[in-house]
């Protein structure tokens, strides 16, 4: 009985929210428009949002349930907040062995988010942006906002921007299997818009500077948070400040979202306790093209491995150079 009353008071109090959204809908909508629009032209943004845009709902600000259909903010936000890469060519450090898989299946693997959890991902966005719905394990019309699970759906290629070292950071140490693997080249020609250059915290620049005024405007003005779509892809292209030497790339999946129809893709899971899985990707594939230019065996690739990799190039009968072993003092 005490959790029949329970379930009926808290319905009765979300109703009461409601109808005062629906009122708030009616008479300050405009307003609303207003301070958001007044943002975006303060961040030098041209493009502007209407009423079909953003609502009033019972307990927060924003634009992800109906009958808001049209996620135009959430575009101008992630546009600006994460600039498309314009580079020719990208650079993957890896392992011999993964590298071998890769030249001989043709094939990438993209890790979930999940596997990064314990280093703070996802939660380092959501906490320096005032985001703490992803702490529980809120489920909303049968979707989960969990963190774990977010981050479980989320399957991500990180390759970097720079083929060597800067000073105080070792590619090869981190990645390259401590000199042992390889380097390889690749030009990324991306078929949805999840290819992006990563934010880096740092400084007093913690939070994104957008998100983080129209989030504070929104609450101190209306006392309800701003909820908006595709906060998960954000999330995931936000990255502690201590690794931007990294100059790192983010090439997304989200097997969940809207845009691009993922849900065929099978992960293969490889930790079923902790949620952790990856995906393999063709280097041709529907999301994106993956061309392999070259290959730069690392300064402690030993000479069979390197003869492996020459042969198993020859066979194949690609165009990828294989490069000479890397100078161990210049990391290239």
């Amino acid at each position: 009985m005490q959790q029949i009353k329970n379930d009926f008071e808290r319905i009765s109090a979300h109703n009461i929210r409601r109808k005062a959204a629906d009122l708030q809908n009616a008479n300050e909508l405009d307003k609303l428009v207003e301070l958001v629009n007044d943002t975006l032209a303060e961040f030098q943004i041209a493009d502007r949002i209407d009423k079909t845009h953003i609502r009033f709902y019972g307990d927060f600000i924003g634009n992800i349930l109906p009958p808001v259909l049209d996620k135009k903010l959430s575009h101008i936000i992630f546009e600006h907040s994460f600039p498309k890469p314009n580079l020719k060519q990208y650079y993957h450090f890896t392992n011999y062995n993964a590298a071998l898989s890769i030249l001989g299946s043709g094939k990438l693997r993209l890790s979930n988010l999940r596997r990064r959890f314990k280093d703070g991902e996802f939660e380092e966005f959501y906490s320096h942006h005032g985001i703490t719905g992803y702490k529980s394990d809120r489920t909303t019309f049968g979707i989960s906002y969990s963190e774990k699970d977010i981050m479980s759906e989320i399957f991500f290629l990180s390759p970097s921007g720079m083929a060597i070292d800067m000073a105080g950071d070792n590619k090869w140490d981190l990645f390259g299997d401590s000199g042992a693997g390889c380097r390889l080249t690749i030009e990324v020609e991306p078929k949805h818009n999840d290819f992006r250059e990563v934010y880096y915290s740092k400084g007093h620049t913690k939070a994104i500077p957008l998100v983080k005024v129209l989030s504070d405007r929104i609450e101190a003005r209306y006392q309800k948070p701003f909820n908006f779509s595709y906060i998960s892809k954000i999330g995931a292209f936000y990255i502690k400040g201590d690794f931007k030497n990294e100059d790192e790339y983010r090439f997304l999946i989200k097997t969940t979202s809207d845009e691009y129809g993922a849900a065929h893709l099978k992960p293969i899971v490889t930790d079923a306790q902790e949620k952790i899985a990856y995906l393999e990707l063709a280097l041709e594939n529907e999301f994106a093209t993956f061309k392999i230019t070259e290959v730069q065996p690392g300064y402690d690739c030993s000479d069979d491995d390197i003869a492996e990799l020459s042969k198993l190039i020859q066979k194949k009968k690609t165009t990828i150079k294989l490069l000479n072993r890397a100078l161990k003092n210049y990391g290239i």
